[in-house]
């Protein structure tokens, strides 16, 4: 992270902006030209990145999203002292074994241990942070619970399950017997769901499993999910990239009317992905299910709540659907942490000893720990976990009922959806949305080495490799494949898109897919000839010879008004810019000038890990130094400022 004091950064003072001056004035915004030379100096070594959350989009939600990988500030190793400083002026956390812990997030609180004992517990440095960094905040981990007596000859151990699958959750269980006594076990949750046979008037049911969700799949009551036909996809990043980002032209000219409310810059669209036909058959294989009962029809009979209609009335409901429908529009089976609800029912039609034991294990305030560590540690599917406990073959009716509901990815507009059909060789009738995504990947434990993608991301780069595929083969895929991408007009009202307007000078801050609005908003304001000197863009990609997405895409002016940082490419001991937030401080002018300026406005997209929290800091140093303030003038100016829509931050 940036240092606290601003004068470390070296914010220039010029005499357009001065921090004796509190008149701003706008000034000459020079670009250095880029070099697209190959350097023969050696790279800087790769980032390290914080532990990722599943979540893969722009999300104005509570869900979480995360999908793009920002440059990030350097990862430094706190040493233990310093960490033990921390511990102790943290509050006590308060520990409910009955109920379950809530979705992963940094440790805010955690335990009051004495110094020395965190000491002990911490160890060494590497532990420590790696404590610090995944603890989910609980203070679970550090419960002192009784050890079973190993010495004792009626002791029996529980034996490992001995498979991949199991070594792959890298579980730390400690001594346990089958004879351990458990307390605090996690009740059976209630099953509110079943399936019955249909009526003979409902024989007949077709299900377009593989091409649309079914109608009841509905994420903005009451309209239905709209299957828009993929008009065109490219990748946008060159091999060698560390990330993979597509573009997408999807033909929205056939959206119904919704009473008058359109797509617009800066808007966000929902996705509604299935999950990939190969894990919903390894799933059914797993739990024993034959091939003629996955697509049979049945009746699902449900007591309460909204599953499986995303957002539709808290009530009971009966409706006509498949087995493999459920599993593939409506429970995520791989973008959650297990929970407690889970593994009970998973511990409940356990057959083995030793696996039923070492659920319910998981299950009980004795393995609060163990079960912490399986929340924490990188992403598990249910398959996975279903692989490592073999004998565990719960009903499926029972295991949808503490399953999460598969829920939209929100995505940016990345044009202005309005001048779309301007393009060359686009019918003047045809209306376009475009988007780009970037592809999210977690290691796989089928494969040594092996990566899977994210149920968003994943099923975007399938659509996009059957359509590039096809066309390098000379296929029209528009014409012979029918690519549809199941999405719904979303979020058209938040920040982004909401503050975008007016006449007054911009910064668009953004790393990664997360410049993607941008260009829908430089596109836009350079309509505007009186708008062409207003507006500015800082882009941080790694390398822009692999990374850096639009570029030549952002109109006449795009060598005018934008500035590209390459955190790879950054050598020791440059003046140039490494991080995003580098470039801020170097533009402390320019930042200046238009928040100060009459609707002014700065933008800032992308990771919130490393680039949000690093920019955040320059914005503060700035306003420090050019306004000549304090750290808690410059933090409570710059809350008056997102107070006033002036400074809109949308990080993940």
């Amino acid at each position: 992270m940036p240092s606290s004091t601003s004068t470390s950064h070296g914010i220039p003072t010029t005499s357009t902006s001065h921090p004796d001056d509190p008149i701003p004035q706008e000034p000459v915004y020079e670009i250095p030209q880029l070099s697209l030379k190959p350097t023969t100096s050696p790279q800087s070594p790769p980032d390290q990145h914080s532990p990722q959350s599943s979540a893969e989009s722009v999300e104005w939600s509570s869900h979480s999203s995360d999908e793009s990988e920002a440059p990030m500030t350097p990862v430094t190793e706190p040493q233990v002292d310093e960490l033990v400083d921390k511990l102790e002026s943290l509050p006590t956390a308060a520990v409910n074994f009955n109920e379950t812990p809530k979705g992963r997030r940094a440790s805010t609180t955690l335990i009051s241990e004495s110094p020395s004992d965190i000491r002990r517990i911490l160890g060494d440095s590497e532990t420590a942070t790696k404590l610090i960094s995944q603890c989910c905040g609980g203070g679970c981990c550090l419960l002192k619970t009784l050890a079973p007596d190993t010495a004792s000859p009626d002791f029996k151990p529980v034996v490992l399950p001995d498979n991949q699958a199991f070594r792959s959750l890298n579980m730390r269980l400690g001594p346990l017997g089958l004879d351990t006594k458990l307390t605090n076990t996690f009740e059976m949750p209630p099953v509110n769901m079943s399936f019955e046979p249909i009526a003979l008037k409902e024989a007949n049911h077709m299900s377009m499993v593989h091409k649309e969700p079914p109608k009841y799949v509905q994420p903005h009551p009451p309209y239905q999910v709209y299957s828009a036909p993929v008009y065109h996809a490219r990748e946008l990043t060159k091999p060698g990239a560390e990330k993979r980002t597509f573009h997408f032209d999807l033909d929205v000219t056939d959206y119904p009317d919704e009473g008058g409310v359109d797509f617009k810059v800066g808007g966000a669209i929902g996705i509604c992905p299935p999950n990939s036909q190969q894990i919903v058959d390894e799933l059914f294989d797993i739990l024993c299910i034959p091939n003629f009962v996955r697509d049979k029809p049945v009746t699902l009979k449900t007591s309460t709540g909204r599953w499986p209609t995303i957002w539709g009335d808290d009530q009971a409901r009966e409706l006509v659907t498949t087995r493999r429908e459920l599993l593939t529009w409506c429970a995520d089976i791989q973008s959650h942490p297990p929970t407690k609800q889970l593994l009970r029912v998973m511990a409940e039609y356990t057959d083995a000893p030793n696996e039923r034991k070492i659920l319910f294990y998981l299950c009980s305030g004795e393995g609060q720990a163990a079960f912490c560590d399986l929340r924490t540690t990188s992403h598990i599917t249910i398959a996975q976990l279903l692989h490592a406990f073999p004998s565990s073959k719960p009903p499926l009716h029972i295991l949808l009922s503490v399953l999460n509901q598969l829920m939209p990815r929100f995505y940016s507009l990345s044009n202005d959806p309005h001048i779309s059909s301007a393009r060359p060789g686009l019918p003047g009738d045809r209306r376009l949305i475009e988007m780009a995504v970037t592809i999210h990947e977690t290691p796989d434990w089928h494969k040594d080495g092996g990566v899977r993608t994210g149920v968003g991301s994943g099923f975007m780069e399938r659509v996009a490799q059957s359509f590039i595929t096809s066309e390098s083969e000379g296929v029209d895929p528009r014409s012979i494949l029918d690519l549809r991408v199941p999405m719904f007009r979303g979020l058209m009202a938040n920040p982004l898109s909401r503050e975008f307007g007016g006449e007054g000078p911009m910064v668009l801050i953004g790393a990664g897919v997360g410049m993607a609005p941008f260009r829908g908003f430089i596109l836009n304001r350079l309509k505007n000839a009186n708008c062409a000197n207003k507006i500015w863009l800082i882009q941080g990609v790694r390398d822009s010879m692999l990374d850096e997405i639009y570029s030549g895409e952002l109109g006449d002016h795009e060598r005018e008004i934008k500035k590209v940082v390459q955190s790879r490419k950054h050598r020791t001991g440059q003046s140039e810019a490494k991080y995003v937030q580098d470039e801020v401080r170097m533009q402390a002018d320019i930042v200046w000038f238009v928040i100060n300026a009459l609707d002014g406005r700065i933008f800032v997209c992308g990771s919130s890990k490393g680039m949000g929290e690093g920019v955040e800091r320059a914005l503060m140093d700035v306003a420090m130094q050019k306004g000549g303030i304090g750290e808690a003038e410059a933090r409570e100016f710059w809350a008056k400022k997102k107070e006033d829509m002036q400074y809109i931050a949308e990080t993940w």
